[in-house]
C-alpha cells in the first residue's frame, strides 16, 4: 500500500507515529510537510530525506501560519510519480490545503483515495464560500478520521456519509514520560506542598480563572502553570499578592522533554477548559501526557475531555469552582485515590494512546477504505 501522508508534523516527537505506520505490513510511506512554518512561539524548518522507514518531503507553502488558508506552492506535481494508493491529509475539510489535494488527486492520482482528518466538534457559523469548499472537499474524500466523537456529527451535517473512524491524531511514547527525578523537579520549581499543575495556552477559554478561584483558598496547595499566552502578564501580577506568594509558579514554555520532566513533580494535572460559541476542547493532549507520566488528571466536561479521560480521572462541570475544589481536596487527602487513578491512567494510555496503538488503528482503517469499490 503506497501512502502519501500530508501533515504538519514539525516536531520529531510527533513523527514517531509515522515510523509506526511505516512498519505496518506492506506499507510504503511518504510524508509531505511544510519546508518552513512558524507559530506564535517558534519557527520550524524541515528537510527532505530518509526517516528510518519512510521518506520525508519538505515542500514550500504559502499563507503561513493560517492553518485554514495555507497551501503548498508550487503544487507538488511529483504526486503523479509517487502513484499513491491513498492520500492521507491531516488538515480540516474547510481548509485550502484540503481543496488543493482534492483537486491534485483528481488530476494526478485519480485512482488514489483521499482520506481527511478533522477535529471540528462544533458546527460553527461560516460564510457561504467556506461552506461550499467544505462540502466539496468532503465529497472528494473516500473516508474521514475524526479526532473526537462529536466531530462525526459535524461531518454528517456537511453531508458526508462515507466511512469514518474516531482515532486521535497523535499519541505518546510512554518511555518519554516514565516518572523520574521527582524530587529534583520539585526542587527546581520550589514545590514543597501538594502540587497541582496546568500545561497549555494561557488563554481565558482554558478555564484558568476557574482554576485560580478553586485553588486560592487551599493554602496547602501550590499551583504550577506551564505555557504562554495573553493572560501571562495578569498571572505575573497575581504572583505578587499575599495569597499567592510562593504558591503560584509560572514556568513559561517548555520543550517536549522539559514538559515530561516537569510532570514528574506534579500530584495532579488539571485541564479546566470552558466551552465557547466557536470552540470547545477537541482532545487535550496534555491529559494523555500526564496519564503516561502516572499523574492523576482532573478535567472539566468541555468537549472531548470526558471521552479522553474515561474512568482514569475526575470530571467536573465546566466553570464550577466548588466542584473543582472538591476534586482537588479529594486527591490531596486520599493517597489511595491518587494511586488508583495513576494506575488507571497508565493502563488507558497503553490501551488507546500510544503511537503504536494509533498507527495500528489507522492502518486498519486504511485497509477498510482500500477494500471498498470506488
Amino acid at each position: 500500500m503506497r501512502i502519501l501522508f500530508v501533515a504538519r508534523y514539525l516536531q520529531s516527537v510527533n513523527q514517531k507515529k509515522l515510523v509506526c505506520l511505516s512498519r505496518q505490513p506492506g506499507v510504503q510511506l511518504w510524508h509531505l510537510l511544510p519546508e518552513r512554518w512558524r507559530d506564535a512561539f517558534n519557527e520550524y524548518r524541515a528537510t527532505s530525506g530518509d526517516r528510518g522507514g519512510y521518506q520525508q518531503i519538505a515542500h514550500p507553502v504559502r499563507n503561513v501560519p493560517d492553518i485554514h488558508r495555507f497551501f503548498y506552492w508550487p503544487p507538488p506535481w511529483f504526486i503523479r510519480a509517487l502513484k499513491p494508493d491513498l492520500i492521507h491529509l491531516e488538515e480540516e475539510p474547510d481548509s485550502l490545503a484540503a481543496l488543493e489535494f482534492g483537486l491534485l488527486r483528481m488530476w494526478l492520482a485519480p485512482r488514489a483515495k483521499l482520506l481527511l482528518f478533522t477535529w471540528q466538534n462544533i458546527l460553527r457559523p461560516t460564510n457561504r464560500l467556506v461552506a461550499i469548499i467544505t462540502r466539496f472537499n468532503l465529497r472528494q474524500a473516500g473516508g474521514v478520521i475524526c479526532g473526537n466523537r462529536e466531530a462525526v456529527g459535524v461531518a454528517h451535517a456537511y453531508g458526508f456519509r462515507g466511512p469514518m473512524a474516531v482515532i486521535p491524531q497523535l499519541g505518546v511514547d510512554p518511555a518519554d514520560f516514565a516518572p523520574r527525578h521527582r524530587e529534583a523537579q520539585r526542587t527546581r520549581y520550589n514545590l514543597r506542598a501538594f502540587a497541582a499543575g496546568y500545561i497549555g495556552r494561557l488563554t481565558p477559554e482554558k478555564g484558568l480563572e476557574t482554576l485560580l478561584e478553586a485553588v486560592a483558598p487551599l493554602t496547602g496547595v501550590q499551583l504550577l502553570l506551564v505555557g504562554q499566552g495573553p493572560l501571562l502578564a495578569e498571572l505575573k501580577n497575581l504572583q505578587g499578592q499575599t495569597i499567592w506568594k510562593e504558591r503560584l509558579i509560572l514556568a513559561g514554555s517548555l520543550s517536549h522533554l522539559e514538559t515530561a520532566q516537569t510532570l514528574a513533580a506534579l500530584d495532579v494535572l488539571i485541564l479546566p477548559s470552558l466551552t465557547r460559541p466557536n470552540w470547545k476542547e477537541q482532545f487535550g493532549h496534555v491529559l494523555i501526557e500526564a496519564m503516561a507520566a502516572g499523574v492523576p488528571v482532573v478535567g472539566s466536561n468541555s468537549g472531548a475531555i470526558p471521552e479522553v479521560v474515561g474512568d482514569a480521572g475526575l470530571i467536573f462541570p465546566e466553570g464550577d469552582v466548588e466542584a473543582l475544589r472538591t476534586n482537588l481536596l479529594q486527591l490531596q487527602t486520599d493517597p489511595a485515590l491518587r494511586a488508583d487513578l495513576s494506575a488507571r491512567g497508565l493502563a488507558r494510555v497503553e490501551a488507546h494512546y500510544t503511537h503504536e496503538r494509533i498507527a495500528e488503528r489507522t492502518f486498519t482503517f486504511y485497509q477498510q477504505l482500500m477494500s471498498l469499490r470506488p
